[in-house]
């Protein structure tokens, strides 16, 4: 058996909580060495993997390490630097989401691995919780007939917790607020169960908490397809954790809370309930575990490389114009192909050549 080696670049929560028991469960890969800048974080991945090399930075890792992956858990504006340095040292690269918050990061970042032959796979661990397992079954078996219209709701009493700073809150680590990091989820939920490419999306984003950063805390999109009308809505000024998901069709209608799913057919009502709900817990170890099959399955067969990147690319480009569209107070409509992106605006705005 071949046992790739791979490196962490990034030990915060989820890369301690959520990959590193996936990881470990393995016997086809070994974490060799991990990156942190935090001291703290570094000792805590020497108790937890004490047969790896530890650095306070990427690049010396990069230069000294034999590596076949590396898997990026640091904030989000510090993925397309990483991803090209890793691409560059022959890599392949698992990155946490969203893969990037720029059309030019995006651009970079995937010419990199194209240039390296180098899979460059994004973490939509989602997918594969249970819930949306059984959504997914129910609409491809017709069981509310042809989908008209999907809701996602999301709510939190504040974001996640972040090592070292609240960076979810600044854009110039984060990319943006609740939509960079809730809605991309979002995004690929909804493209996974509406099976058509997005036409059109209108977007607004608020401050209702008067927290410390510079990005918004409330964001509502709708998404228009050919045949189906999606609709998000996201928050972090939210009295508790919560996630409802609503899908009605011709036939009938599906309704999902935490652990439990409603099937409404006529006058028929059939119930699930799931051993863990959608809303316990950020990390999702057992998520996890399916994406790294996700991403070996890219790297095993090249015929199959970039799936999950066409996947990305898509999400980069509806949140790209959902911030467009609230600024702009507009709809923006989805082209189809991805734009070359303008040099940033003065003011920092994302804009589209669309």
């Amino acid at each position: 058996m071949t046992v790739r080696r791979g490196a962490l670049l990034g030990f915060g929560h989820v890369a301690a909580e959520g990959h590193w028991p996936a990881w470990r469960e393995r016997g086809d890969v070994e974490i060799v060495a991990v990156a942190d800048p935090d001291p703290q974080r570094r000792a805590l991945a020497g108790r937890l993997i004490p047969r790896a090399r530890f650095y306070a930075d990427p690049t010396p890792l990069l230069q000294r390490e034999s590596l076949d992956f590396v898997s990026i858990a640091t904030p989000p504006a510090l993925h397309a630097s990483q991803v090209v340095a890793a691409a560059g040292a022959g890599c392949h690269v698992l990155c946490e989401k969203p893969l990037v918050t720029s059309l030019s990061d995006y651009h970079r970042a995937a010419a990199a691995a194209r240039a390296a032959g180098v899979t460059l796979f994004t973490v939509h661990n989602w997918k594969h919780a249970d819930q949306f397992r059984r959504v997914a079954a129910l609409l491809a078996d017709g069981a509310i007939g042809r989908v008209r219209r999907i809701r996602f709701d999301v709510v939190r009493n504040g974001q996640a917790v972040s090592v070292g700073s609240a960076w979810r809150t600044q854009s110039a680590l984060a990319g943006g607020g609740i939509l960079v990091d809730h809605g991309w989820h979002a995004f690929y939920l909804l493209l996974a169960l509406a099976r058509e490419r997005p036409q059109r999306i209108s977007a607004s984003v608020e401050r209702r908490r008067d927290d410390p950063g510079d990005v918004e805390d409330t964001a509502t999109c709708t998404v228009e397809f050919p045949t189906l009308t999606g609709e998000i809505w996201l928050t972090w000024a939210g009295p508790e954790r919560r996630n409802r998901w609503q899908v009605i069709g011709d036939l009938g209608s599906i309704e999902l809370e935490g652990d439990h799913l409603e099937l409404r057919r006529g006058s028929t009502t059939e119930q699930f309930i799931f051993p863990r709900s959608l809303s316990a817990g950020s990390h999702h170890p057992d998520w996890f575990g399916a994406v790294i099959e996700g991403f070996l399955r890219e790297i095993t067969l090249p015929s199959v490389r970039g799936e999950n990147l066409a996947e990305a690319e898509l999400c980069l480009l509806l949140m790209t114009l959902a911030y467009e569209s609230a600024a702009q107070s507009r709809p923006r409509t989805v082209p189809t192909e991805l734009p070359q992106p303008h040099a940033a605006p003065p003011n920092g705005e994302r804009r589209l050549t669309a």
